[in-house]
C-alpha cells in the first residue's frame, strides 16, 4: 500500500509542479483584462465598460453642442457636462484598474497556495 501512496504523491506532485509553472508566468495587460470578464464579478466589468462607452458618446455629443453654442451661458453649461463626462470616464477607468489588480492578487495567492501544497506533499 505504501508504493501506491508514493505513486499517487508523485503523480500529484508532478501535476502540481506543472500547474505552478503555468501560474508562475506573469500575465500581460490583455490577459489581466480578460481575467476580469470571468468569475462572479464579471457583470461589474461589463457594466463599467458599457457605462464608459455611453459616457464617452454623451461627451462627444456634448462637445458638438458646446461648439455650436452661441452664448456664454449655454457654452458653460455644455462645458460642465463635458467635465462631468470626463470625471465619470476617469472613475470607470480607476475601478477597472482596481478590478485587474484584484485579479492579479488573487492569482498570486493561488500561486502561493500551490507552492505550500507542493511543499506539504514533499514533506510526507
Amino acid at each position: 500500500m505504501n508504493s501506491i501512496d508514493e505513486k499517487i504523491r508523485k503523480a500529484l506532485s508532478d501535476e502540481d509542479k506543472r500547474l505552478i509553472e503555468e501560474i508562475d508566468e506573469q500575465p500581460g495587460l490583455f490577459e489581466l483584462m480578460s481575467m476580469t470578464y470571468k468569475g462572479k464579478q464579471a457583470w461589474m466589468t461589463f457594466y463599467m465598460y458599457a457605462l464608459g462607452l455611453v459616457t464617452f458618446l454623451a461627451g462627444l455629443y456634448f462637445l458638438s453642442l458646446y461648439f455650436d453654442a452661441t452664448d456664454i451661458k449655454s457654452s458653460l453649461t455644455w462645458a460642465l457636462a463635458i467635465i462631468v463626462c470626463l470625471f465619470v470616464i476617469m472613475l470607470v477607468k480607476i475601478i477597472s484598474w482596481q478590478q485587474m489588480l484584484k485579479m492579479e492578487i488573487l492569482r498570486e495567492i493561488k500561486r502561493l497556495e500551490m507552492r505550500v501544497m507542493v511543499g506539504n506533499h514533499s514533506d510526507k
